[in-house]
């Protein structure tokens, strides 16, 4: 479903009819928004001090409710930021000259009465950007014609097997010339699956 970004006009019609005492459905239906939108700004009016017998909203209340559905980036609560940030100095130290994997980082936090996931730990770390990567590529030269190949196995797709009717993986050889990137690609014939 493609997204539509929701103008103050529409957020103050859905009030509006909500306050008139129409139905979630029936207001979905009225402004073209999806039931879950209609949902979503109703539950924010609320929390916003907009009550269903009450006046219609204020400025105020419209400037809070205008960016509840707006795209792009948004701010992420995340606890663990929170929880790993005090030992930041420690995790880089362990990173970078201890030269420990994340894994034993982790077991050496929980033994410090900080537990956090795998996943948050790396997350921490992947943002911080202090993994190690090596910077340099290495670059091959030029190489004279028929002199240098490339060759790689690679799966396919799948198949029917003509004599089982079974589906089967295909994999393939590839061979790749360097010089003119002539591509060469051999599939397995149908009797070399049966065994």
């Amino acid at each position: 479903m493609a997204y539509k970004e929701v103008s103050r006009v529409d957020i103050a019609e859905v009030i509006r009819r909500w306050q008139r005492g129409n139905s979630q459905r029936h207001i979905a239906a009225g402004t073209g928004l999806s039931r879950d939108t209609v949902r979503k700004y109703l539950s924010a009016a609320q929390k916003a001090g907009v009550a269903r017998d009450g006046p219609a909203p204020s400025e105020e209340q419209l400037s809070v409710l205008a960016p509840v559905s707006r795209g792009g980036p948004r701010q992420i609560d995340t606890p663990t930021e929170n929880l790993l940030a005090p030992w930041g100095d420690q995790i880089y130290h362990w990173l970078s000259v201890d030269r420990l994997q994340m894994t034993r980082i982790q077991e050496l936090l929980a033994e410090r009465e900080c537990r956090v996931s795998y996943t948050s730990l790396r997350r921490f770390i992947l943002r911080r950007n202090w993994l190690r990567r090596n910077p340099r590529t290495i670059r091959m030269g030029e190489s004279p014609p028929g002199e240098v190949a490339e060759m790689d196995f690679g799966r396919m797709g799948y198949i029917r097997d003509p004599a089982s009717g079974r589906r089967r993986t295909v994999w393939a050889l590839m061979v790749v010339l360097t010089y003119s990137r002539h591509s060469f690609l051999w599939p397995p014939t149908v009797r070399s699956w049966r065994r």
